[in-house]
């Protein structure tokens, strides 16, 4: 709601509010990691089936396909770029931009809170530290999948691709010892040079004194093709 209604930066508030539950759950459980008591329910999420996937990757695969489908099939899907690239357009255009930012960081929060869930039951382990050195790591595979931190761009493939990459790039440098606290630098590196250059792409895109397009003449509110 402070994002709607009071505009508030929403990667600042984010964090913010990351810090204040975090805090929480330290309070909680008094620093200490908590044991579950089903472990066949872990065994269960853990085990590989067909020698190819776990029911994690396969629910995580199901999500990406079925995000990208709404995110490139239907209206309201396509609208969310509408918002991202304009918000002011797509609001002229009888969009419900407030809505529709809303019912995004609803979605979002209820996947990251479903993804806690598993790794805690698939561990049988729920600690409040837990996560805290993926927060860059996620930023950066979201940015290399292609997605404009300040919205209008972005795809559900193309996050899987970056997740992929940073991934493969996490496993390899874990291959060859290479300290967590570097790891987390590279990360770092990664994300501050993919932002420069597509703010450098951005820019040198944009004739001076141009002006977006109405949402009305973009496709992506038309039912045309992403």
């Amino acid at each position: 709601m402070l994002v709607v209604g009071l505009k508030v930066n929403s990667l600042v508030l984010t964090l913010a509010t990351m810090l204040i539950f975090r805090s929480l759950a330290h309070w909680i459980t008094n620093s200490q990691p908590v044991t579950g008591t089903d472990i066949m329910l872990s065994l269960a999420l853990a085990k590989i089936y067909l020698d190819v996937f776990t029911l994690r990757s396969a629910l995580f695969i199901a999500l990406i396909v079925l995000l990208h489908f709404w995110l490139t099939r239907t209206i309201p899907g396509r609208n969310v770029f509408a918002v991202g690239s304009n918000p002011a357009a797509a609001k002229e255009s009888g969009i419900a931009s407030d809505r529709i930012v809303f019912l995004g960081f609803v979605f979002a929060g209820t996947l990251a809170g479903l993804a806690g869930v598993l790794q805690s039951l698939v561990t049988n382990t729920g600690s409040p530290v837990f996560g805290s050195e993926l927060t860059v790591a996620v930023i950066a595979a979201v940015v290399v999948g292609g997605t404009r931190l300040e919205g209008g761009r972005g795809s559900a493939l193309g996050t899987l691709g970056g997740v992929l990459t940073i991934g493969s790039l996490t496993i390899a440098m874990e291959f060859q010892s290479v300290p967590a606290y570097v790891q987390q630098v590279v990360s770092g590196l990664i994300l501050i040079l993919l932002v420069v250059l597509d703010r450098a792409v951005t820019t040198k895109g944009r004739a001076p004194g141009t002006r977006p397009a109405l949402v009305r003449d973009n496709p992506i509110t038309q039912g045309g093709t992403t």
